[in-house]
């Protein structure tokens, strides 16, 4: 399938699946407390993410952070970089400009915003996320922050699309004696779970939709 830009923004123009598709991959821990807090749409606080897509040898790729160990419930996951909105961002949007922006060293001019993807809700940190998506023409140029981001990640977005690619097992929580039984996407170099794959089974969800 041709992944183009214009595809993209086209499908992400149109209806949007939700919660339908974040819970196909949600731990069932938590799934009971994701689907309780969006039909209520209670307090939490607000956060944002970029899904960075860009072209290399004519394959969709798709940029995710390692985070680094740093204390916290989220240290040395795999995730789209962003983080905790602040009141100078005005919107959340930019929010998750100013936050690619500093994990990665992506600049907002360098970005082509393609539209966003459904807010989802994290019930161990209290956040509610919102989900932008941006297309770069090229590979980008990193510059990672040595405190938050282990490691860039760069992943073909048809690896998301193979057989048998989603696998299940247990993850132990960062900063907890916790441990989670979750569905993830078993990918060459990454093991994808969490809110993370569940964003990214909206994406698929959408791009793969007749």
């Amino acid at each position: 399938m041709n992944f183009s830009a214009d595809f993209i923004r086209r499908k992400l123009s149109g209806e949007l699946p939700g919660l339908s598709s974040h819970l196909k991959l949600a731990p069932d821990s938590r799934a009971g407390e994701i689907a309780s807090y969006m039909k209520s749409q209670k307090q939490a606080k607000k956060s944002a993410v970029m899904i960075l897509l860009f072209h290399e040898n004519e394959k969709l790729k798709v940029v995710f952070i390692r985070r680094g160990m740093y204390v916290g419930i989220h240290a040395g996951q795999i995730a789209f970089p962003g983080g905790r909105f602040e009141d100078s961002d005005v919107t959340v949007e930019n929010t998750a400009f100013r936050e690619i922006e500093e994990e990665i060293g992506v600049t907002r001019d360098k970005i082509e915003l393609l539209g966003r993807l459904t807010d989802i809700y994290v019930p161990p940190s209290n956040f509610l996320i919102s989900i932008f998506v941006g297309y770069l023409p090229e590979r980008p140029q990193y510059k990672p922050d040595e405190r938050e981001v282990a490691e860039v990640l760069e992943l073909d977005f048809e690896n998301f699309l193979v057989e048998n690619v989603i696998s299940e097992k247990d993850f132990q929580v960062p900063s907890t004696t916790e441990s989670v039984r979750a569905l993830y996407y078993k990918l060459p170099n990454a093991d994808l779970w969490g809110a993370s794959a569940m964003v990214m089974t909206e994406l698929i969800d959408v791009l793969n939709a007749e």
